[in-house]
Parts: structure tokens; sequence; C-alpha cells
């Protein structure tokens, strides 16, 4: 049989008990022989040496590295699971060897006595051992619990997880085991796509929490906990039955009618638009996690007043009011709902008329045009100076060309007459002449 030998390389072994400085002597570190386990040095700052070891056989030993001093070694027993009491009233001597052979969930005290560069040194150290063979899972099933909440999924567990746990010489701690847990759900990236989601957690009371619900049906899968990796072993695995999603997610996405009229000022120039000149038309769009979710509500509010309510998908709305404004889906099944929401802000209104036109075909200020922002009601008519008029337009986005009946009208100062409402209700009176350069093309 292999000789499975563990050696304890002691960290910080030589402390100097006159606080004159001292070199380090020998190893500083914890080392044990490949595959064999490993130690935790100064674990949670209780014990200065928590060995977990891949099984314990005959000849499986803790050996002091002593970094080539003289030093004394004695070892003690303080704590043995199998004993009662557990703790000793006092510690039992074992061996005044530089090996012992260990045993399962024991303690041990190590004192080290003798000189260190001709000064006297004395030290005693905790040292906890556990074989992690006698800790693993036995016949685990995962049963998620079908409870109320949406944000949180308890998953109970059947069979046997032992405990773990470690002694100092006056108190017993337990040793939280994170455990794998894995699973499918869904993450939003400009549209829905499939995730796997791998994260640690901790078993208390033989069932755990998760937070992160899943957003489809999914299969949750237990695996090994840290030790299991530390130790270079295969992990077991457990998967639960296929378990139904609950929890509901949904995302707005919009699509602004975008518009290339030059002379109008913040128009909404992408469909992506969230904010700009009135009519502002967007379509808004629910993306559930379905058929997770199967039902939506919208509304739109102007500060505390909804000023529409749709059940649907998807819906168009127009912005003629200048504003802010908050847009709002509800998404939800039987059990669950979530809200998503977005601002749509709409500029205040203006307009204003120019004072010459160049219409000589060279496509620079051709048209006589107002410049304008969130106008939602326009009439504007052009006159000859003699009150005869001459063109008539209604479509801001339009304008006079600088001909009647289909014929050039002569260069000089002609009139309009503007009236218009914007989207914040001020009304607009414009008059004014416009002078009509042709020029050369």
């Amino acid at each position: 049989m292999r000789l499975n030998t563990l050696k304890i390389i002691l960290s910080g072994l030589f402390v100097h008990l006159l606080m004159v400085p001292w070199q380090e002597a020998g190893a500083q570190k914890i080392a044990i022989a490949t595959g064999q386990g490993k130690v935790y040095p100064q674990y949670e700052n209780k014990i200065d040496n928590l060995v977990i070891l891949k099984g314990i056989t005959g000849s499986t030993e803790l050996t002091v590295d002593l970094g080539g001093t003289t030093l004394a070694v004695e070892w003690y027993e303080y704590f043995d699971a199998s004993s009662v009491p557990e703790w000793h009233s006092e510690p039992v001597f074992l061996s005044n060897q530089a090996s012992l052979s260990p045993e399962d969930h024991c303690g041990y005290l190590v004192k080290l006595t003798g000189t260190v560069d001709g000064q006297a040194y004395a030290k005693t150290l905790t040292v906890f051992v556990i074989d992690y063979l006698r800790y693993q899972p036995e016949a685990i099933q995962l049963f998620p619990e079908d409870a109320a909440s949406c944000e949180q999924l308890v998953v109970r567990l059947g069979g046997v997880l032992p405990e773990m746990r470690y002694a100092t010489p006056a108190l017993v701690y337990p040793i939280e085991r994170e455990w794998m847990l894995e699973y499918e759900s869904l993450e939003w990236q400009d549209g829905w796509a499939d995730v796997s989601i791998s994260k640690k957690i901790k078993v208390e009371n033989s069932q755990f929490t998760v937070t992160d619900t899943p957003l489809k049906d999914t299969y949750f899968k237990l695996t090994g906990d840290q030790f299991t990796s530390d130790l270079g072993m295969d992990p077991f695995s457990t998967s639960s039955s296929l378990c139904p999603a609950r929890r509901v997610v949904s995302k707005i996405t919009t699509e602004a009618t975008v518009r290339t009229e030059k002379h109008e000022s913040d128009r909404p120039e992408s469909i992506t638009t969230l904010t700009g000149s009135a009519p502002l038309e967007i379509r808004f769009k629910a993306n559930g996690n379905e058929p997770v979710a199967n039902y939506y509500n919208w509304g739109i509010y102007n500060g505390e007043t909804q000023i529409l309510s749709r059940t649907a998908e998807e819906h168009s709305y127009t912005f003629s009011t200048a504003g802010t404004f908050v847009v709002k889906v509800r998404a939800e099944n039987e059990t669950c709902s979530f809200t998503d929401s977005l601002v749509v802000t709409i500029s205040e209104s203006a307009i204003s008329a120019p004072n010459a036109f160049t219409p000589n075909g060279d496509e620079i200020n051709d048209e006589f045009r107002v410049s304008y922002k969130s106008i939602i009601e326009f009439q504007g008519v052009i006159f000859n100076r003699w009150g005869n008029k001459l063109f008539e337009w209604t479509d801001i986005q339009k304008g006079w060309d600088g001909t009647y009946k289909g014929k050039a009208v002569k260069e000089g100062p002609y009139f309009y007459v503007i009236r218009a409402k914007g989207s914040d209700g001020i009304v607009y009176n414009l008059k004014g002449d416009i002078n009509l350069l042709r020029g050369r093309h």
C-alpha cells in the first residue's frame, strides 16, 4: 500500500519571545503531499491550521517540518468527536515525534519548544483534522417549493447532507460548505437570450433559497462544494425535476416615426427618439419573458394624471402636448407581475418666418417655409400687394415656391398671414412681408 504522508509546514513557526528581530527559520507555509488533502492556514482566524484530508488510512501521517531547527515537538489531543465529552478536561499527550497518525474530526495541539539563534522559543499551534470522505452527500434530491414569492424560490433537499464542523480548544464552529448550483434562465440583450447561471449557495436546515429566480422553466443542478474542487475530486451531482418559472420581467422597446423636414428643430431623427418636437408618434412594445408573462397593461401619465390605459402587447401613441410623460407597462401572470417604465419629453413650441427667399432652382432657400418645433395646428396664406391671395397651405412641412396658378410671380415684396398652435397651447398669429428674390442660378 502506498504510504500517505501529510507534511505540515507551519506558517509563522518561530516567534521571538523577547521581541528581538529574528530571521525566519525553515519553511513558512503549510503544504500537503500531492493528492492527499489541503491545509487552510489561519482558518477564519480561529485555528492555526484546518486540515481537510482525502481519506485517512493507517499509514496517513501529519509531519511537522522543523525547518532545520532542533525544536522539541509534543502532540496533544484537545478534541475528539467520538469521545464524551468531546473536549478533554486536559489535553491528552499523544507523542513527542515529529509525525502523528491523525483521526477524523480531532483537534490537536502542537507544542514547540527549544532555542532558536540562542534565544528561548516556545509556541503552541492548533490543528484540526477532517476526513472529507466521511461527509459526502447521500441520496440527495432537490424539491423546488411552489411558494407565493416571485423573487425568491426555496429548494428543499431530501437525503443526507452531513454537517462539517471544527473545534478550537473552547468552541465548536460550523464549516460553511458552498455548493455549486446551476440552472437556465433568460437575459435581456436587446432581446431575450438563453443564459446558464452558476452560483455558490449555502444549505441551511436542508434547504436553500434562489434569489435570482429563473425566467424560464428549468432544472436545478447541485454539485460539489469548495472542498471537492480544492481536493481535485469528482463532485457529486443531483438534479431536480423540471421547475416551472413564475417570475415575470418585461422590457419596453420603442420605435418613433422619423421626420426629415430640416426646417423643424428637435424633430425625431431616429427610431430610438424619446424626446423632441410634437407631434411625436411612438410605437411601444412590451417584451415579456413569454410564455411566463401572458398579460400586459399600459399606462401613460402626465404628472399624476393618467391619460391612456391599454391592454395589448404593443401599441402606438402620438404625443401632441408639451411636457414630460411617464410610460409604464405592467406584465403579469396568475401569480407575479413586473412594471417597466420610460420617460418621453415633448419640447415647447416655437415658430418663425424668414424675410426673404430665392426660388431660382438652386435648391437653396427655394421656398418660403417657416422654422418651427412642436406645432400641432397650422394655416398660412400668401398675398400680393393688392391683397390678392396667391397661396394657402396647412401642412407646416410644406411652403410657397413663388408661383401662382403654375406661373412664376415677379420679384418683389409679398405678404404672409400665419396662424398656428403649439403643443403647449400657445397660439401664434404671425404677419409680415417676404421679399422674393430670384437672382441668378
